[in-house]
């Protein structure tokens, strides 16, 4: 009796295994889709000081992108969606009177050193836009930390002052103009700068619907649930992560606040 043998082989693939047939370019413009009633909600909170701010890094995150691939003699990619992500998540981190020219550079440092230096989408250690804010945060921290109320009366029809600041001249004080708009018990601090420096706790109400001061994308924690729910309805997100880091909140700091709720 003759036995044969059996070749067996394994065949190794790199990732992902797991593929769907929906594209990449599909899923970054549901992103954009989702950043859109957050980057609405920011104009209605801070005016046109907050749309110019999104323009400008949206902008110039596209423009960067479109020449480094030029320079790199590759087809562009502006097309997949990512670099428009890119410099609206930028603007919304940003303070909505940040300077737009220090914006400007923001958005290119964003995407030449946290994007394409490693090789474009899928190839980048970090997040481009957290890039650009890092590196203005260290560039100029002043003008990074210097924030404005929400809802001021003229927000519409006039900049904050310190949005139309020339390059590398000293910026205009803003207290003057926080206190000739019509924003009754409003100021420019944020929340936590208010609980910090003058021990004042904000209303949850206020911090869930977004009239508070901050950065131009985070003060309405309603509308960025929203669209996270909705990301997660299309299954562009795996709605375990946000809530497995809520939950890793919730279980850390817990505790801290019941023995201790004061401070």
């Amino acid at each position: 009796m003759q036995t044969q043998d059996t070749d067996i082989r394994i065949e190794l693939r790199t990732s992902p295994h797991l593929k769907q047939t929906i594209s990449v370019e599909q899923i970054m413009l549901n992103v954009v889709y989702a950043l859109l009633p957050v980057c609405a909600w920011s104009v209605y909170s801070f005016g046109i000081s907050a749309l110019f701010l999104i323009i400008v890094t949206t902008g110039m995150a596209v423009l960067t992108e479109h020449f480094l691939c030029w320079l790199a003699e590759r087809p562009t990619t502006l097309g997949d969606w990512s670099v428009t992500i890119t410099g609206m998540l930028l603007a919304l981190t940003l303070p909505p009177g940040f300077p737009l020219w220090m914006a400007a550079i923001a958005a290119t440092i964003g995407v030449a050193l946290g994007k394409s230096l490693f090789g474009g989408l899928g190839h980048n250690v970090m997040n481009p836009a957290l890039v650009g804010r890092a590196f203005v945060q260290a560039a100029f921290p002043v003008a990074i930390t210097t924030w404005t109320p929400a809802f001021a009366g003229n927000r519409f029809v006039e900049f904050i002052p310190t949005t139309l600041t020339v390059p590398f001249m000293q910026p205009p004080a803003i207290t003057e103009w926080i206190a000739s708009q019509a924003v009754d018990g409003f100021s420019g601090a944020t929340p936590l700068a208010l609980h910090k420096f003058q021990h004042i706790t904000s209303s949850s109400l206020d911090l869930f619907v977004g009239t508070t001061a901050g950065s131009a994308g985070e003060t309405s924690a309603l509308i960025i649930l929203m669209c996270g729910v909705y990301l997660a309805a299309r299954r562009m997100m795996d709605w375990r992560l946000p809530i497995g880091v809520m939950l890793g909140v919730v279980i850390t700091t817990l505790p801290l606040w019941l023995a201790n709720p004061i401070t």
